[in-house]
């Protein structure tokens, strides 16, 4: 039976506390949900014979990785874009299997989704459901998540499907659940936060997401949008609109921003925004290289997120490494046109762990929490046992960060329970999440097997006409009563 106390003892403690570093062969003592101290000394907490003894010799202690974009709806959909751009992905799978989600298929997908993120050692996502069908869509993804014991935001997504029956009758009517699932559904609640994810920018009239954004602030949600995602396109774009209405918000996630001008970026760092990057699907569906060297030039807190995995795996050391070497490349070509070698490597693997850990954190807002192994902090931990290559890894964080992957988990806390142990998942009826899971999927490939596929002159055609609303929207964030008060202000 598990125990209030804990103890993990031994191994290569990875705190992420600049002021701790790391620790060979200590231990961690942990009571309820918190980390109640840390020594460098392995047997310093056998007195506490009350506790649960956790063995991590001969392996590496983390913090809990920390997913800061994850579409979780979609995780019933495995590998369904491997082939698809960003646009096509819109329109023939976004859009597609968005309208045909019932809410219990949101309940399935959710749950199934968290308790992989957790077996792959990710304690804490930003849950982006933009899928809110109906009041009871978001309602069982909040159920979803609560029952799956992972920490995280809840991102109530403002986006609009053709869903029939419709479970709003209007914007209004999305907005005003909003407001009562955030004031209901968190109550007591010291795992989950409410939040917000806007309407993609120009899909909406500027008025809309002005009342979003409002309404997100008002009700303190941590709110986010998908931001310059499609390079070279004025959608997902309209920073300098929303920052002429003071809606450039402190803390605003701005998840891919690929497609951003150095104007936006001085924008975002001026507002106090943050940035949120997932590689796989970025670099795939023509999104643009990562925006990690314009954050690291303006300051801005970057994260790295898993965006679903229709492209790639659960895990966030696949997203690491990924981004890591694109980074490191990036950086080595720009030595390579001076005519010379590199002769240091930049990033570091430590910078490519802050990224998914207590860079994350401070992305969510939730640095004084969780993402660093600190006496006070919660109790989101994770034990790596790499099994490869019969020897135990001689550079720890480098082994974490570029070649860990989900059988390597050998143990996982989350908020102080014990999720996954010797490798196994425990505390959940798998036969019911697997029932539940294929059955969703199941129905869902029978609704969506007459969906009509655009090809990709259809889908430019598409896009092009998305631009041109895109265009519009940005456009009514102005009037002459605008210019007139702006120039008697200058």
């Amino acid at each position: 039976m598990e125990k209030n106390k804990k103890i993990i003892r031994g191994g290569t403690i990875i705190t992420m506390d600049d002021a701790t570093g790391d620790i060979i062969n200590g231990a961690i003592l942990i009571e309820g949900n918190r980390i109640s101290a840390i020594s460098a000394d392995i047997q310093a907490f056998d007195h506490h014979t009350d506790a649960q003894v956790i063995d991590a010799q001969g392996a590496i202690v983390t913090p809990g990785m920390i997913d800061a974009h994850r579409h979780n709806w979609m995780a019933l959909f495995r590998g369904v874009s491997a082939e698809e751009s960003l646009p096509a992905f819109l329109i023939n799978t976004f859009h597609a299997f968005g309208a045909m989600m019932t809410a219990d298929n949101m309940y399935a997908a959710v749950l199934n989704g968290n308790i992989s993120a957790l077996n792959a050692g990710t304690t804490t996502v930003y849950e982006v459901n933009d899928c809110v069908n109906s009041p009871e869509h978001a309602a069982n993804a909040v159920a979803a998540m609560k029952d799956s014991g992972i920490r995280g935001v809840y991102g109530y997504g403002m986006q609009v499907y053709d869903f029939k029956p419709a479970g709003f009758a209007s914007m209004d009517a999305r907005r005003d659940c909003a407001r009562e699932i955030s004031e209901t559904l968190f109550r007591d609640q010291d795992r989950l936060t409410a939040g917000m994810l806007i309407s993609d920018p120009g899909t909406v009239p500027f008025a809309e997401s002005a009342k979003q954004i409002r309404l997100a602030d008002g009700l303190g949600l941590k709110h986010a949008s998908h931001t310059g995602a499609a390079k070279t396109s004025v959608l997902l774009r309209g920073l300098r609109e929303l920052d002429d209405h003071g809606l450039l918000l402190p803390g605003h996630i701005h998840a891919h921003s690929n497609g951003l001008t150095g104007e936006d970026w001085k924008l975002i760092a001026k507002s106090g925004g943050h940035v949120a990057s997932t590689p796989s699907s970025e670099l795939q569906m023509g999104m643009g290289f990562l925006p990690y060297q314009p954050c690291a030039e303006y300051g801005i807190p970057f994260a790295l997120g898993t965006d679903f995995t229709g492209v790639t795996t659960d895990d966030l050391f696949t997203q690491m490494n990924m981004a890591l070497q694109i980074e490191r490349a990036l950086a080595n070509e720009k030595v390579h046109q001076r005519d010379t070698m590199p002769f240091e490597i930049t990033p570091t693997v430590r910078e490519a762990l802050h990224w998914a850990t207590l860079g994350a954190a401070q992305v969510l807002g939730m640095e004084n929490e969780i993402g660093s192994l600190v006496a006070g902090k919660k109790a989101d931990i994770i034990i790596i046992r790499h099994r490869d290559g019969f020897v135990a890894p001689v550079h720890a964080a480098g082994s974490v960060v570029q070649m860990t992957h989900t059988g390597d988990i050998d143990t996982v806390l989350a908020d102080g329970v014990i999720r996954k142990q010797n490798g196994m998942l425990t505390g959940f009826d798998l036969p019911e999440v697997t029932r539940l899971s294929r059955n969703a999927l199941a129905e869902l490939e029978t609704r969506i097997r007459d969906r009509k596929i655009l090809n990709a002159q259809e889908v430019e055609a598409f896009f092009r006409l998305a631009e041109r609303m895109a265009s519009f929207h940005f456009a009514q964030a102005y009037s002459d009563e605008f210019f007139t008060q702006a120039m008697n202000k200058a």
